[in-house]
């Protein structure tokens, strides 16, 4: 099995090439991957998300320590905006993962790549990777994008969503349903003003879209550049996996997830397929000239290179 084996081995470094090969697309490695995939569906997957600048690297860096030190072994997904070049990602993120580093906790950056979702299907491959170098507790930070961070509910077993004291600027997360998805709400940056109205006011919203699994959503306070309401909010965590794991219908919950998951990535196959087929063809390059030239808006050059290439209803 090469690869493989070296993986289930604990190699990291293979972890590492598998992880880049399936990034670059190498159908060879997806075949890999199926092997591992198999053997997954044990570890505890924890979603992180919320807006630009509420500290989610920061956090999350924190968190997997401290969950390292409670004895599991970690693995953090920090999903990146895709360079400008389009070719990786930003790596800022492992800039505030010093902490978890200096664990050696494996951290792995990865682009969304343009994907309309956030979360790529390379990000989700490396959680099955990870999983397979004997990882059982996996930290995935998103974008923070909005409506489409959505997709963390599918990957993940637990997902803690951050605010910020002016959680009244990102109103539009709410209208997006990231209150919807966090089983786990951190009110970050607890120092700044309005911290504790704040979590009162997100408090009595999270009551209103209470879990029909009996699940409270708490609402916590921290400061992740000091630590400060780290282990607190380790404790949440484990409390929420004890609280699904014992839950009856785990099974089918797992199911709905991942037949939601399959979707998704069905969804951004044909995304790259359909887009790579249009922006390759001589009718899209002939109606750009059109749009560039002044001589038609895009609007009207969009509906006409669908009809012609049999896209259009």
């Amino acid at each position: 099995m090469g690869i493989v084996d070296d993986i289930l081995g604990g190699d990291v470094r293979s972890a590492a090439r598998l992880i880049t090969r399936i990034e670059n697309g190498d159908t060879g490695a997806y075949r890999d991957l199926a092997v591992l995939f198999s053997r997954a569906g044990n570890a505890h997957i924890i979603g992180v998300t919320g807006p630009a600048g509420a500290g989610k690297s920061t956090l999350a860096g924190q968190l997997a320590v401290e969950m390292a030190r409670r004895g599991r072994r970690v693995g953090i997904i920090a999903t990146d905006p895709s360079s400008v070049s389009g070719t990786g990602a930003f790596l800022g993120d492992r800039v505030r993962m010093k902490g978890a580093e200096e664990q050696d906790i494996f951290i792995r950056s990865m682009a969304h790549r343009s994907f309309p979702g956030g979360v790529a299907k390379a990000s989700a491959a490396a959680a099955y990777v990870m999983e397979g170098l004997g990882k059982d507790c996996i930290i995935m930070e998103s974008i923070g994008a909005g409506q489409s961070d959505k997709d963390l509910f599918f990957l993940c077993d637990t997902v803690i969503t951050i605010f910020t004291p002016e959680y009244g600027d990102d109103i539009q997360l709410f209208k997006a349903g990231l209150m919807e998805i966090g089983d786990i709400i951190v009110i970050n940056k607890s120092d700044k003003p309005g911290a504790d109205d704040a979590a009162r006011e997100i408090g009595i919203a999270a009551d209103r879209n209470a879990r029909s699994n009996g699940w409270h959503v708490p609402v916590l306070l921290s400061r992740a550049v000091s630590g400060e309401g780290v282990l607190d909010l380790a404790d949440a965590v484990e409390a929420h996996r004890q609280a699904v794991k014992g839950q009856e219908k785990l099974a089918s919950r797992k199911a709905e997830h991942l037949e939601a998951f399959l979707t998704a990535l069905l969804k951004e196959e044909l995304w790259q397929a359909v887009s790579s087929r249009i922006t390759g063809h001589d009718v899209f390059r002939e109606f750009s000239n059109e749009v560039l030239s002044g001589r038609m808006d895009p609007y009207s050059a969009v509906h006409i290179i669908l009809e012609r290439l049999g896209y259009e209803k």
